[in-house]
């Protein structure tokens, strides 16, 4: 019986491989996309906006609860940036203001196709092909869009 199991559970593992192949480094891209965008709000020391402040206030808040629940007194951090307590949405409208225009290229726009895609992958959650393809999309979009502002300075 435990071989049978055993192989069960094997057979589980293996046929989730693939996903786990395409959602790790795809969870880089996302890594890789905010931390983008983050280097690039320092290096133009582009001033934070009030309600990125305020989303900074609650997410430190909520972190230090969430430590103290958890009997941490480490630091969980390597830096302590403020930044890093922002995700995509709130990045994007650091750089380019509340709104986008439908009709142009926009981080804010990719901030919102970017999200429910980013957050599946962050609670592991087995992703269609067209969204591993529109998530690689919006990874290549992000880059490109910061090049071309670099550029454009």
């Amino acid at each position: 019986d435990f071989d049978r199991y055993k192989r069960k559970v094997e057979n589980w593992a293996e046929g989730l491989r693939n996903d786990a192949l395409f959602n790790i480094p795809s969870y880089v891209d996302c890594f890789l996309s905010e931390n983008i965008v983050r280097k690039y709000i320092t290096t133009e020391q582009i001033p934070l906006t009030d309600p990125a402040k305020t989303e900074i206030t609650n997410w430190r808040d909520r972190e230090r609860r969430r430590k103290e629940e958890a009997n941490i007194s480490f630091d969980l951090r390597q830096y302590d940036d403020d930044l890093s307590y922002l995700g995509m949405d709130f990045l994007a409208k650091v750089v380019e203001g509340n709104s986008s225009n439908h009709n142009t290229t926009s981080l804010v726009r990719d901030a919102t196709d970017y999200k429910p895609m980013r957050n599946a992958i962050g609670h592991t959650a087995l992703l269609t092909d067209a969204a591993k393809q529109r998530l690689t999309l919006v990874y290549e979009n992000i880059k490109g869009r910061i090049r071309r502002m670099l550029s454009e300075e």
